[in-house]
């Protein structure tokens, strides 16, 4: 049938010791998840590949969600459904709307936290949505035989072109903490599917503060899944700094600014893109202007 192919093999830790153990003696194997990006790849499997397989699914301990007063933890292994069915008590809006926007209901069943976040070369909505809520991940690395554990925030997790980039060949995410002091306003848009339409996809994700009128603590990302994955400290600066309503000359002077930035630093974005990414931006300025109208 296929003829030279065999079977990968697998291993199925249940504790993180058993994983540590595991991956330390057999580096080159490949970490399974929900395993539902590794098997939209073409021609992935079968295949030639004689890397062993870690599977991830019986590891309980990377499968909790805790609340406390201060932040709320999401295992790695944590489904997008099983998130969703924590509801309103636990997330923040923002990002139930986001695992909302996660493919369809059943392939939301597979999908896990850690598995999105930690795709080699593209970025999804979770990324983009737990970047602009401060929410960091726990990280075990392995080098020289050794486990160390490091805790590196989500929007500094990839470069520019929103790589995966931790600085070591092996590493698994345990956990998400995400802070309860996030923004009474955000925003999420997304066009075009990510996996489908890569060319053509934008994420944008955006919170702030709104009072007396004002804004601050604005964070925004822009997301081109393949190509970009930018967040500008200076434009939320200049946002942060400015008085509700804004002045429509003013939306369209920063838009343009953002325009000029994304130029400038991601030389791949389409023109269609950078426009739906500015077209994006500018409907979150008259959003809030609308809401301070109406208050």
């Amino acid at each position: 049938m296929y003829q030279g192919i065999r079977s990968p093999v697998i291993h199925t830790p249940k504790t993180l010791n058993e994983f540590n153990a595991t991956i330390l003696r057999y580096p080159n194997a490949r970490i399974w998840a929900g395993g539902t990006y590794i098997m939209s790849q073409k021609e992935y499997y079968p295949s030639d590949s004689k890397d062993s397989i870690i599977d991830l699914g019986g590891m309980e301990e990377m499968k909790k969600i805790t609340r406390n007063d201060r932040f709320v933890e999401i295992g790695s292994m944590v489904s997008a459904s099983q998130l969703l069915y924590a509801g309103k008590l636990v997330l923040p809006a923002i990002l139930q709307e986001t695992l909302e926007t996660l493919a369809s209901q059943i392939v939301r069943r597979q999908i896990t936290v850690g598995g999105s976040l930690c795709i080699p070369d593209m970025r999804l909505a979770l990324s983009t949505t737990l970047a602009i809520l401060d929410a960091s991940a726990e990280f075990k690395f392995y080098q020289g035989g050794k486990v160390s554990t490091h805790w590196i925030p989500v929007a500094r997790m990839y470069d520019k072109e929103g790589k995966l980039a931790l600085g070591v060949d092996n590493a698994l995410l345990t956990r998400i903490r995400i802070g309860l002091d996030y923004g009474d306003f955000h925003s999420l848009f997304t066009v075009e599917d990510p996996m489908r339409n890569t060319e053509k996809c934008v994420i944008f994700a955006f919170q702030a503060n709104r009072s007396q009128n004002s804004l601050s603590k604005v964070q925004f990302c822009m997301n081109f899944p393949t190509k970009a994955f930018h967040m500008s400290k200076d434009i939320e600066s200049k946002l942060s700094s400015l008085t509700l309503p804004i002045h429509p000359e003013r939306v369209n002077t920063i838009s343009y600014e953002l325009v000029a930035e994304l130029k400038k630093q991601h030389s791949t974005i389409t023109a269609l893109q950078l426009e739906r990414g500015r077209r994006m931006f500018e409907s979150v300025l008259h959003k809030l202007n609308s809401k301070t109208l109406q208050t």
